[in-house]
């Protein structure tokens, strides 16, 4: 039978240190176990610490290591080697509370919440992971500042390794008030709050990245957020309302152009702006969308979901293609406008061309209003009701990862009614017509 441990002490200047060592089963794999010293300035009633008190006090911590990581977790001082189960959760919030320092570190037992959400937004960042500044908004100005169940600590002051399922309970139900009142939509509260998700898979995750595996448990499985939001209709363009637009000379030419392309391509704003003549195949009638634009890092990427993807061409749009290709030489970028400052006049440009339909501008919690980020919508719509794609291949088209996100546009279609008129219809004249120096959408 072995010695009984009981801990050790000495004086240190104007106080003691109590020392315990961890038992070999609660740190298998640690040779050191020795835990940094815990600081006794005063003995009982307030005296000075007898050799009986301090031994006492060295065989409580041994026998209750509990209390002495407690202390040590209070006083900022836990060695990161220590297990985050064996530390009690409110000796982690305290800890934070009264040690900013080792709050905010990296990695520390004591790191917040809002400081470990600071180091995930960063770590995506750097993987080139898009959507940084909805993320950071979702967190900052929404997760991070819900009030946990003592009503004075915010979930960004809490320790992540201290989060519990109640805390991710809480901000479930921040969202869910929030959308019911209307003053975010039932889209942006799921979507934020699974960031929220994201953000704590990431803590947990012991087979992710070594520097952001936090904590053993996820405190949000299981947990049920804001209820999954109703499908929204979205307005597009009937053909006589495109043709309208794309014939207007009150609009430039170049925006015209870039209009009718995002419709004809059903490809992602960023992926058209950074569209080069080589991807296009006139004599085989194909184009293979490789690359994208990463719009807040001013660089390019590649499409969403990391992957080209090539199909055929509308054969409307192809003497369209044919003269932008030859203004442009024959190499280079497609587009020479930005397409972003032509997305940012959308709205004026449906006034120049007089289209006023209601469906086109209003937005309510069951439809969303037509704009240049829409516009593949419009394409998509128009593809489901030609009857000329499957489901399968207009996924494929759009790139989706997920059949159910491909046939909204066929239920759209159905909703179309019966006077559409022809889809994918031949583009006006005008448009061909050479537009001189390659100049901006104003």
């Amino acid at each position: 039978m072995g010695r009984a441990r009981k801990g050790t002490w000495k004086r240190s200047g104007d106080h003691f240190l109590v020392y315990v060592t961890l038992p070999q089963s609660a740190v298998p794999g640690v040779k050191d176990r020795r835990l940094p010293g815990i600081t006794v300035r005063k003995g009982v009633n307030g005296r000075p610490p007898t050799e009986a008190d301090l031994d006492k006090l060295a065989k409580l911590y041994t026998d209750r290591p509990d209390l002495a990581l407690a202390r040590l977790a209070e006083e900022g001082r836990l060695p990161d080697w220590v297990p985050i189960e064996l530390v009690p959760r409110d000796a982690l919030l305290r800890g934070a509370t009264a040690n900013p320092t080792a709050a905010s570190a990296a990695g520390s037992l004591l790191e917040t919440v809002a400081s470990y959400g600071e180091r995930w937004l960063a770590w995506r960042d750097k993987q080139g992971h898009g959507s940084i500044a909805c993320y950071t908004s979702g967190l900052k100005c929404h997760v991070f500042p819900v009030k946990t169940d003592d009503g004075t600590t915010t979930i960004g002051e809490k320790p992540i390794a201290a989060l519990t399922r109640d805390d991710v309970k809480r901000v479930a139900a921040y969202f869910r008030n929030e959308a019911a009142a209307d003053r975010i939509s039932a889209n942006t509260a799921t979507r934020y709050f699974s960031y929220f998700r994201a953000m704590l898979a990431a803590a947990s995750d012991e087979d992710g990245d070594p520097d952001l595996y936090v904590r053993p448990d996820n405190p949000a499985l299981g947990v049920k957020g804001p209820p999954t939001p109703k499908k929204q209709t979205r307005a597009c363009f009937y053909p006589d309302e495109f043709l309208r637009f794309v014939s207007c000379e009150a609009i430039p030419l170049n925006a015209r152009r870039l209009v009718a392309l995002a419709v004809f391509l059903m490809c992602r704003l960023g992926e058209l702006g950074r569209l080069r003549c080589e991807d296009i195949d006139l004599a085989h009638e194909t184009i293979t969308i490789r690359r994208s634009f990463d719009r807040p890092r001013k660089r390019e990427k590649t499409p969403k979901n990391g992957r080209a993807r090539s199909f055929g061409l509308e054969t409307n749009v192809i003497p369209l293609l044919a003269a932008m290709i030859e203004e442009a030489g024959g190499s280079g970028l497609l587009c020479p406008v930005n397409v972003y400052k032509v997305a940012d006049k959308f709205c004026g440009y449906l006034d120049r061309a007089g289209l006023t339909r209601a469906e086109l501008r209003e937005r309510s919690r069951t439809h969303v209003p037509l704009t240049m980020h829409g516009l593949r919508a419009t394409g998509a719509t128009w593809a489901a009701r030609s009857g000329r794609y499957g489901a399968i291949e207009l996924r494929r088209i759009l790139g989706h990862q997920k059949q159910e996100t491909t046939d909204v546009y066929f239920d759209e279609a159905q909703l179309m009614g019966r006077n559409v008129g022809e889809v994918f219809p031949p583009l006006p004249a005008s448009l061909l017509k050479r537009s001189g120096k390659r100049a901006s959408g104003r």
